[in-house]
């Protein structure tokens, strides 16, 4: 069954070059106006079946918020139909309508009075709201005195202290610290098994584990409707643009040259006397992806230009994580490939290499040649920092650390004890 259905949507907005045009508008006798229109979205459809978890991404600016608000009955469209079929929730702003001056105790009846709740109904949730919050004493302080982190705990906690039929979250998934999230995740994790989501978030990670189906909008357009793998695709692929630059006056082929990428100056580092003038990556076959999972197939072309030979070449790349750790890496020399040099001029390096099994997260390649007759001997002759941007995906499984390390041998068995041994005198309190 439909728990939400969209038809034509459409939003249009006034865009002022300034607050002088805004207010020569609204006094203007003549009907003249001093605006642009502005089309927030632009005849977007889709419908949403009733269990179901829908994610929606997109860059800023997609029309993502706004077409929740609408959901939500917070904004009316231009035109175009909404139906939805049950009790909605939504987390849109937290703690919006939050009264400054009253305490948080207060505040959660004023949020349900607002929401049309009796006062009964409020209390009966209060037992839920204060343990999820956990904020103690300062339930009876004013909210001003609060710290951001106190704040954002108890308005989360109070939107999602109901079990509504249909849930509108937007950019809600980031709240507190790294230990009141996780609680927030499984809080989110419940509703989605009962409840029809619609979810807004940048986190792709959180759009993946949790949704089954991904929306993409691209200013005001819906341009993607799919599976989560497609639409994180979809969604690079618009963020990237035409973030490609051309290398000319290459010796092969234009198209390939065509679909290099040259590094900006602030990510070189090394001695320079070889330089990679542009690289070129893909994912299974898919240029300059941005997501990945186990077992995807990387392909490197590095295009180098070099005054002289170089007879000890080593190619290699290292890849960390968001914090800048060391994650994983390899080089031509320790993967066990012969000894090759670099001819004087313009070469073209390529090599291949399979992702890995690790947890998932933002994970940066530096790409790199060196020269040496060893590894741990070697002189950098150029480094391509964070070259490449992915986005690792593992699709709900739970990785703990970096990777997973399996069991050899695992046996559960009963043990009889002799009678009259320690651990029976101790079993007695003995």
């Amino acid at each position: 069954m439909t728990a939400v259905e969209v038809l034509n949507l459409r939003k249009t907005y006034p865009l002022y070059s300034g607050k002088r045009d805004r207010v020569r508008e609204a006094l203007s006798l003549t009907g003249k106006v001093y605006h642009r229109e502005f089309e927030a979205l632009k005849g977007i459809s889709f419908s949403v079946k009733r269990g179901e978890c829908v994610g929606i991404i997109g860059l800023n600016g997609s029309g993502k918020s706004t077409l929740l608000k609408i959901l939500a009955g917070v904004t009316q469209p231009t035109c175009g139909t909404v139906r939805t079929r049950g009790q909605l929730s939504a987390l849109l702003e937290l703690g919006a309508g939050f009264h400054p001056d009253y305490t948080g105790l207060e505040n959660l009846y004023l949020a349900g009075l607002l929401a049309g709740e009796s006062r009964r109904e409020t209390q009966s949730r209060l037992p839920r709201i204060l343990e999820f919050a956990d904020i103690g004493e300062f339930i009876y302080q004013p909210v001003r005195l609060y710290s951001s982190g106190m704040f954002v705990r108890l308005a989360f906690a109070a939107a999602v202290s109901v079990q509504p039929d249909i849930l509108l979250i937007d950019e809600a998934l980031s709240v507190g610290d790294v230990f009141f999230q996780q609680k927030c995740l499984r809080r989110i994790r419940e509703l989605t098994e009962t409840s029809t989501v619609l979810m807004v978030s940048h986190d792709l990670h959180a759009v993946s584990r949790f949704c089954s189906r991904v929306l993409v909008l691209n200013r005001g357009v819906l341009v993607y409707d799919g599976p989560p793998a497609g639409a994180i695709n979809e969604y690079y692929r618009i963020r990237q643009g035409a973030y490609c630059e051309r290398i000319s006056g290459s010796s092969f082929s234009a198209a390939e040259a065509s679909r290099m990428r040259r590094p900006l100056p602030d990510q070189y580092s090394g001695k320079m006397d070889a330089v990679i003038e542009g690289f070129y990556y893909d994912v299974d076959g898919l240029p300059f992806a941005e997501s990945c999972e186990q077992g995807c197939r990387l392909y490197i072309k590095l295009l180098v230009t070099s005054p002289r030979r170089m007879d000890h070449l080593i190619v290699g790349y290292q890849v960390r994580d968001r914090l800048g750790s060391e994650i994983f890496g390899q080089t031509s020399m320790t993967s066990g490939w012969e000894r090759a040099y670099l001819p004087a001029g313009r070469s073209l390096i390529t090599y291949r290499l399979r992702w890995p099994k690790v947890r998932e997260g933002d994970y940066f390649i530096t790409l790199g040649i060196g020269e040496g007759p060893e590894v741990l001997n070697q002189v950098e002759q150029c480094w391509v920092n964070q070259a490449v941007h992915l986005v690792n995906t593992t699709h709900g499984e739970l990785i703990y650390g970096v990777f997973n390390n399996s069991m050899d041998d695992f046996d559960v068995s009963g043990v009889q004890s002799d009678a009259g041994t320690d651990m029976d005198r101790t079993s007695a309190g003995v």
